[in-house]
């Protein structure tokens, strides 16, 4: 779903596995996968678990945009 929608708005991604980051997922509070983290400003605004659809995506994008 991420990659369909990373092809509909130009915005930056990345992705990784926690199990080999513990502390990174420790120093954000996420609690579990997968998690869809936004940043603005280099601070999180909005943390997402449940992606539901790829429209679903595209609008918590383009509100966070």
């Amino acid at each position: 779903m991420l990659e369909i929608t990373e092809q509909m708005v130009e915005v930056r991604m990345g992705k990784m596995n926690l199990n080999f980051y513990p502390e990174l997922a420790k120093s954000f509070a996420i609690e579990s996968v997968p998690c869809l983290l936004f940043f603005k400003n280099g601070e999180v605004v909005e943390t997402v678990y449940a992606f539901h659809s790829v429209p679903y995506l595209y609008e918590k994008i383009k509100k966070i945009l």
